[in-house]
This record gives C-alpha cells, structure tokens and sequence, in this order.
C-alpha cells in the first residue's frame, strides 16, 4: 500500500500543472448568464432575445460566464463580479474579450478572474 501512495505522490508532484491555471489568458466569447443558459441551451439562453432576462438575474448577483466557442463556459470569479455584477452588466449579451486568470468556481467548475474586458465588434 505504502509503495502505491507513494508512487501517487511522485506522479503528483510530476505531472506538468493545469495549462493556464494562474497564468494569465485571453479568451473571446458572449457574457451571459449561467442559469439560463445552463437549462436553456445556445438557442435561447444566448443572444439579442434573450439580454433582458440575463440583466434581471445579474443584477440580483446571479453567476454571469463566458461562452466561448472552443473551450466552453467561464464563470466570473473576482472583482468583477462585486456589487451584483455591477462591472459586468455593460457586457450583459455581448461579444467580449476577457483578459484575466484562470480560477475554480465555488463548484469546482472553470471560471475566469477578470482584470479586463472589452467589446469585441
């Protein structure tokens, strides 16, 4: 048993770390609002139509993400998320560039600690 634990821990302590976890990233995507797309999906938890809603549920400090094309939904974590959103509500359905750091969620899922957004046209 102590051969095995042991092995563990040097694999552990071996294997190169989470790519982009700590480090600095740049990601691209549409700020929307967890809840609604997680049970709504692309088609009508996303875009123009759907704007309304997502700024009720961040203003009453509900878990806002990005939706990216390729590496999938980034919650916010951070700052930027204080004040029931209040830095995130001009990106509310818009296409943004988010340059922060890679995080964990309180659920263990991916997020992002912004330290800059912009809209991307």
């Amino acid at each position: 048993m102590r051969t095995n634990a042991g092995f563990l821990v040097l694999a552990l302590l071996a294997a190169p770390p989470l790519q982009g976890a700590g480090g600095e990233v740049t990601l691209r995507g549409e700020v929307v609002d967890v809840a609604c797309y997680s049970k709504q999906g692309v088609a009508k938890g996303t875009g123009a139509a759907h704007v309304s809603c997502a700024m009720d549920c961040a203003k009453q400090a509900k878990p806002l993400g990005l939706l990216t094309d390729g590496d999938g939904l980034f919650k916010f974590v951070g700052e930027y998320t204080e004040n029931s959103n209040a830095k995130l509500l001009a990106f509310v359905g818009k296409q943004g560039e988010v340059t922060g750091t890679r995080d964990r969620y309180t659920d263990y899922t991916i997020a992002i600690r912004p330290t800059k957004i912009s809209v991307v046209k």
